[in-house]
């Protein structure tokens, strides 16, 4: 069970955080697992979380815990004491927040960090992380084992634990510059992994995996957007005891937020601050042509910072 632990804020963002902190009593009693060890059938977080976490300290400057950040292609950072006691996080929506601020002159990371986190132990049920996944919006969630940092479980980690639940009846394996204004076009990632309503949901899920992305466009046969299937969308099924959905179209998101290619950046940038989703579709004459990170953008900015503060509407 998931217990509130609410620690001292020191400046606090006040922005949903983009990983989790979990924890509970462990049960001595019960047979020990090495960290990263495969059960059968994995029950607990020991289950299946790996050796190694990337941490950062309070007195880290901002911009090396950015650096880690862009570089290691993480959505937030733990932060740790001497002892491996998390007391707070740094997350990519905070990051972008702080970038996109004309008067952001870099600090520490106690100066920007969330304090207020929640945790797992190492001894609670993936059913119940998965569970808060579900009703929240961030990715990951740290777990700990007695109350100090031991490891970091994602939303694909749960269902990677659990894709055999998709595999296909009956088959033994799945085959499966404009220089004055910044716009959408100038940033966007093209070469996008899609599926369609009738993909097999299997083969959205290896996706997913081998690919390392959250979330996946719904396409047509014309590549016009009709929704999107999301590793959220995914682990709302896991540990439900109803039969498992077996094409894309019975999970897909049918409401999606996208924009034009020739759409502001600035734009773009206040509407993934104030929502919690990770990244946009970008559409050219009614079809998917690319996607737009929070990443995407705090590259960009790193890149560009002096003519973005020259550009961006002011108020």
């Amino acid at each position: 069970m998931a217990n509130k632990d609410l620690s001292e804020m020191e400046n606090n963002s006040e922005s949903p955080v983009d990983i989790a902190v979990l924890q509970s009593s462990a049960n001595e009693s019960e047979p020990q697992h090495l960290p990263g060890e495969r059960t059968t059938e994995p029950v607990k977080a020991k289950d299946i979380m790996k050796d190694g976490v990337l941490t950062v300290k309070r007195t880290m400057p901002i911009y090396q815990a950015i650096a880690n950040l862009v570089g290691r292609k993480m959505s937030s950072v733990p932060v740790v004491d001497d002892g491996m006691g998390v007391v707070g996080i740094v997350s990519e929506k905070d990051v972008l927040k702080l970038l996109y601020d004309n008067q952001f002159k870099g600090g520490l990371v106690e100066d920007f960090m969330t304090g207020d986190v929640v945790s797992f132990d190492q001894e609670d049920r993936l059913a119940d992380i998965c569970d808060c996944f579900v009703k929240n919006h961030f990715r990951r969630v740290a777990i700990l084992h007695e109350g100090k940092l031991a490891s970091v479980i994602s939303r694909l980690d749960i269902i990677d634990a659990n894709k055999d639940k998709f595999r296909r009846q009956n088959s033994p394996q799945d085959q499966s510059q404009d220089k004055k204004v910044f716009n959408a076009k100038d940033i966007m990632s093209y070469g996008l992994f899609t599926v369609k309503r009738e993909t097999p949901l299997c083969e959205a899920v290896e996706i997913l995996l081998k690919r390392h992305v959250t979330g996946l466009p719904v396409v047509d046969d014309y590549m016009s957007l009709e929704g999107i299937i999301t590793e959220k969308d995914i682990l709302k099924v896991l540990y439900n005891p109803d039969p498992t959905p077996q094409k894309v179209s019975d999970l897909m998101t049918t409401e999606t937020t996208a924009f034009d290619c020739n759409d502001s950046l600035f734009d773009i940038c206040d509407c993934l601050i104030n929502n919690s989703f990770r990244r946009v579709m970008i559409l050219a004459h009614g079809k998917l042509t690319g996607i737009i990170s929070r990443r995407d953008i705090i590259e960009f900015i790193l890149k560009h910072k002096t003519d973005i503060d020259k550009l961006k509407p002011m108020g």
